[in-house]
């Protein structure tokens, strides 16, 4: 119960001046100005309050503002986003408790177009082609997205929106340097002179260790560049492409803490024609896990060559309807997997409809179907009812399934790898040594979850609130399976393990949030989130990875050009995996304390910004 009591008055602080503002209109200014149209949660582009699921954005004044220099620093202050900094320069990013190491349970893209890793399907944050002085925003779709963007967008979807050239109007110049060897320098220059456009951008970073200040953790170089041409206001089409160089450690428990090592780069053309639109682009990487203990310093080589093409249509009764399909190739050579070129072929169909049914109520519903070469055909639906019965006061209630195929590496994995027999479960002697071999399982289905929600936007005067409350279970979850020995020739023991579907984790939580104007010149925010997860089994090792409160507030400055900016993160006690076995189970979890964050920012105190027209 004091826990409790903390909890509310930490809240209340933040809340208290409220009555205070709504009494005295005349000293504040329009904080609530109309936003950018979120793209993140359909097909169509709609207000935050008027999207088929819930969903938060990161802004670029919120982003200066703090001072992140990382891009998962940004989402810290997101209900329902579980940031874990694993490393110096990574950190692993979940959505309503599905934390994990590599976690494949969260889509990642960068306007649109995935980042994950072409054999793993994670992230490695400091390959992401951009600075943060390009990123426009970050939307944050919370909740099952599969049908609308297929395999991974398991819990939800972070969205990476950059400036467009006619945002930009001219470059900016940044570099900021600090103590660990820690440097961050960044360019960006765009221009929109009809009908074309163009921009170019990129920066360089590298940072030592928290715990070794002379032993180097991260170092990237990264460039990117756009083209853009509009004939006209029904033409439009652009080409992009970008290129990193990194080498950045991560952590993945027993296994070591390797460095990411080599190079990343994407090319992407966009068209559209009217209300037809056509997408392709290729994922290219070529880098090493170095210092990799099992498997030893593997190569990681992926290419993603993917297409897509839609088309919006009107229809009787008040219908919006975009359908459209894709088409995708990933390939792999990997000393990790089985010899040769991996290939899959997946191709998908999908549709999504608005149906304006009265004017206070509006139904959208979407559905899509992906196909995988080793796994049954997956129909991924979702619908939402939004009920607005004032302005500015939306209702919500949806429903919708998502699922993750299994991965490149869970299919063709091949790796043998000789570990010494501790003795607890084969004795020693006579087995010194266990010479495991890992292969990959083609028999899969995919992971799935189904999920409801209900949820709140409102607007009261000054006031801008939000409320979620949601419930999902996740089935078919795909784990290693049960090692089985295959002979025995002292003092060696050889057993072998692969994939298997198995186990269930059901989770039930919410977020609630509130955004306050206080003065003209001082606004503040506050937002809690809690989530409960249970595994259908006694080990609820999963369960217990993803921290069951936490708490966000701040207040903003704004005068002139003088921004300050304070905010306090407070995230609940958790465990996360130290260890690794063989096959990637965690084999023992280190308690990771309650704590708080503290982050005050006034802005230009940091750093050397060039700016030029």
């Amino acid at each position: 119960m004091n826990r409790l009591v903390e909890r509310a008055l930490i809240l209340g602080v933040f809340l208290l001046p409220v009555s205070r503002v709504m009494a005295d209109p005349d000293t504040a200014f329009d904080f609530f100005q109309e936003e950018a149209k979120v793209v993140s949660a359909s097909r169509q582009p709609e207000s935050r309050d008027q999207v088929p699921a819930t969903v938060y954005v990161v802004t670029s004044e919120d982003i200066k503002d703090s001072g992140a220099q990382h891009i998962w620093d940004a989402l810290r202050n997101v209900p329902g986003v579980d940031v874990i900094q694993t490393r110096t320069g990574q950190a692993e990013v979940s959505i309503r408790g599905l934390d994990q190491v590599f976690n494949n349970r969260t889509l990642v893209l960068l306007d649109g177009k995935t980042v994950m890793s072409g054999i793993f399907d994670f992230v490695t944050w400091e390959s992401i082609p951009v600075t943060m002085d390009e990123i426009d925003r970050i939307e944050i779709v919370e909740g099952p997205a599969s049908a609308v963007y297929g395999t991974n967008a398991v819990s939800g979807v972070i969205n990476i929106i950059t400036k467009t050239p006619e945002q930009l109007h001219g470059g900016i110049a940044r570099y900021t340097g600090g103590e660990r060897n820690t440097q961050n320098g960044s360019f960006v220059y765009g221009r929109q002179t009809d009908p074309l456009k163009y921009k170019v951008g990129g920066g360089w970073d590298s940072t030592n260790q928290f715990q070794n200040a002379d032993q180097m953790a991260s170092q990237s170089g990264k460039v990117n560049a756009s083209l853009g041409y509009t004939p006209s206001k029904d033409t439009e089409w652009d080409v992009s492409g970008g290129v990193t160089q990194l080498n950045s450690q991560t952590s993945i428990g027993a296994s070591g803490s390797p460095y990411v090592e080599g190079l990343t780069s994407f090319a992407r053309t966009d068209y559209r024609y009217q209300d037809t639109r056509l997408r392709a682009f290729w994922n290219h990487g070529r880098t090493t896990l170095d210092e990799l203990r099992f498997p030893l310093n593997p190569n990681v080589d992926y290419d993603t060559y993917d297409a897509s093409l839609e088309q919006s249509v009107s229809l009787p009764f008040h219908n919006q309807t975009v359908f459209g399909a894709s088409v995708r190739r990933n390939t792999a050579s990997s000393s990790a997997l089985e010899p040769g070129l991996m290939v899959e072929d997946l191709w998908s169909a999908y549709m999504e409809d608005q149906w304006d049914i009265v004017d206070q109520w509006v139904f959208m519903g979407s559905g899509r179907v992906d196909r995988h070469p080793f796994a049954p055909l997956t129909f991924s639906p979702r619908g939402s009812l939004l009920y607005t019965p004032v302005p500015q006061q939306v209702f919500r209630l949806s429903a919708g399934t998502a699922f993750r195929d299994p991965t490149l590496a869970e299919n063709f994995f091949d790796v043998t790898l000789d570990v010494p027999n501790v003795g607890t479960g084969v004795p020693n002697p006579p087995v010194s040594t266990l010479q495991t071999q890992i292969v990959g399982e083609r028999n899969l289905d995919p992971e799935r979850i189904e999920s409801f929600e209900i949820a709140h936007n409102g607007t009261f005067g000054r006031v801008k609130t939000t409320l979620a409350a949601f419930h999902y279970t996740l089935n078919n979850i795909i784990h290693p399976g049960d090692i089985e020995s295959t002979s025995i020739v002292s003092p060696i023991l050889n057993v072998v393990t692969s994939y298997a579907n198995g186990g269930v984790i059901s989770a039930s939580g919410g977020e609630a949030g509130a955004e306050i104007v206080l003065t003209q010149s001082l606004s503040s925010f506050a937002n809690y989130s809690y989530q409960y997860l249970h595994e259908g089994t006694v080990d609820q090792t999963t369960a217990l990875e993803a921290p069951r409160h936490k708490a966000n507030a701040g207040l903003r400055y704004k005068h002139d050009r003088l921004t300050g900016n304070i905010t306090t993160n407070w995230v609940d006690k958790t465990l996360w995996p130290v260890t690794l076995n063989t096959s990637g189970v965690p084999t023992a979890l280190a308690p990771v304390n309650a704590y708080f964050l503290l982050s005050a920012m006034p802005y230009l105190a940091v750093g050397r910004v060039l700016k030029w027209a």
